[in-house]
């Protein structure tokens, strides 16, 4: 696949001299630069970064915190007992000066669970099935982006065909004006005539007009496609399917059922909903783990210290001034207002959800294969029919100006056979785009793998 020279595009005011653009180009450029697919790119990405984050509950956790400064004490009366000669105790009133100590810490914690219901392993298994959904999510999008390009670049094709058939219906005009100004010059022809010829010409030159403006919009919807902020000069190539000499091939699409089959195989929305379905019952496993107990081991290394160095200081040696515990810990929740069950509940209502949009996808797949497919059958017996329709209307044409040069035909014979000749082009035109577009939404239809 070729790419696409996006300068020539973005920086010409208009593109002249710069190569027409390729269906292929088109692709290549819009898998690059398209907002939609730069979007679902964000949500994978995203779904990556939670499948590296969902690792948390089963890595151990290790917290370094410190605190420096010093501690005052105000003057202060306090009651002291004091023994006294008879064996007895005096309370004695005692008071202290106001001072301030150093107050320095640092406490190195080691955590890690060991045991928590296996929430942490499903909530692992949740984020993986996800990313896997984001994946083939993005397959899908991938796959519905170069559908919509397609679209709209065949689109484009089929307004300049009908552009030139416009202009050739207006150039057939401006020579039925002259036949009709020397007819009547030569006294074979009337006044009306060269009036009606110039009005058949005015309408033409008009239609002209109007499907410039159906160009432009193609254009821009493709440029809108692409990620292009402008679509001027614009021109694509035609694609063989409607540009090679001859009728595309008319083959049938194979039966239904064999596409059936390929879409559960090959389509990316079937996989990432069934991605989904999975991630939604881990989640549920991962609910209910809130009703186990958690076990885990705790260490903790701490130097409390009125001094910051020196062998006994909180920055000194570490094999003096320090205080080491290691637990075994055990927090089992009894009770918390129902958020465990509430949360399982939410999970259950979730699984169900995405087995639902995963049996709709399913549904909506298999229609879109036998439209598509229909369609296919259809423009391919269509654009059959209008290509032998637009040979009849070409000898029309030529007969009825022999006709007319012989002088046994009006020229209303002429013009309504040149109205018919661009009737046939025009549908002609309309059935080869309309049938590539068909084949090409059954190949997204299957998941690209006609």
């Amino acid at each position: 696949m070729r790419t696409f020279p996006l300068a020539a595009c973005l920086l010409l005011p208009a593109a002249a001299g710069a190569a027409p653009l390729t269906l292929d180009d088109a692709l290549a450029v819009a898998a690059k630069h398209n907002g939609d697919l730069e979007v679902a790119r964000a949500v994978r990405e995203v779904a990556a970064v939670d499948l590296y984050q969902s690792w948390s509950g089963v890595l151990p956790r290790l917290d370094l915190t410190g605190a420096f400064g010093r501690t005052y004490y105000a003057n202060q009366k306090s009651v002291q007992p004091f023994p006294n000669g008879s064996g007895g105790i005096d309370l004695v009133v005692v008071p202290t000066p106001d001072f301030d100590v150093a107050a320095n810490q640092l406490t190195l914690t080691l955590r890690w669970t060991l045991f928590d219901g296996f929430a942490s392993w499903n909530r692992i298994s949740s984020a993986r099935a996800s990313a896997r959904a984001a994946d083939r999510q993005l397959d899908e999008s991938t796959l519905q982006i170069a559908f919509e390009v397609t679209r709209r670049f065949y689109e484009v094709v089929k307004q300049e065909r009908a552009l030139r058939v416009r202009q050739e219906a207006a150039a057939r005009s401006e020579d039925l004006v002259r036949r009709a100004d020397a007819l009547y010059a030569a006294g074979r022809g009337t006044k009306a005539d060269t009036f009606s010829a110039r009005v058949n010409l005015g309408n033409d030159r008009i239609a002209v007009e109007a499907q410039q403006a159906s160009l432009v919009r193609a254009r821009t919807d493709l440029a809108v496609a692409l990620g292009l902020s402008r679509a001027d000069g614009l021109d694509v190539v035609a694609p063989a399917p409607v540009s090679g000499p001859g009728l595309p091939s008319q083959a049938e699409p194979a039966a239904l059922d064999e596409l059936l089959a390929r879409a559960r195989r090959d389509r990316p929305l079937l996989a990432a909903r069934e991605s989904a379905v999975a991630a939604a019952e881990l989640q549920i496993s991962q609910a209910r783990g809130g009703y186990w107990p958690a076990l885990g081991v705790q260490g903790t290394y701490q130097r409390p210290s009125p001094y910051l160095s020196g062998s006994y200081g909180v920055l000194g040696d570490p094999s003096h001034q320090y205080v080491a515990t290691a637990q075994v810990t055990l927090a089992w929740n009894l009770f918390q207002g129902r958020e465990t069950m509430a949360a399982a509940q939410r999970a259950e209502v979730q699984a169900r959800r995405a087995r639902v949009e995963a049996a709709q996808a399913e549904q909506v797949v298999s229609a879109e294969i036998a439209r598509a497919r229909e369609s296919v059958v259809t423009l391919g017996r269509t654009t059959a029919l209008a290509q032998e329709n637009l040979g009849a209307a070409e000898q029309g044409l030529a007969l009825a100006r022999e006709r007319l040069e012989a002088g046994v035909a009006s020229q209303l014979e002429v013009r309504d056979a040149t109205q018919k000749l661009s009737e046939a082009q025009l549908a002609l035109v309309s059935a080869l785009v309309d049938h590539a577009v068909a084949r090409a939404d059954l190949n997204r239809a299957v998941g690209g793998s006609l």
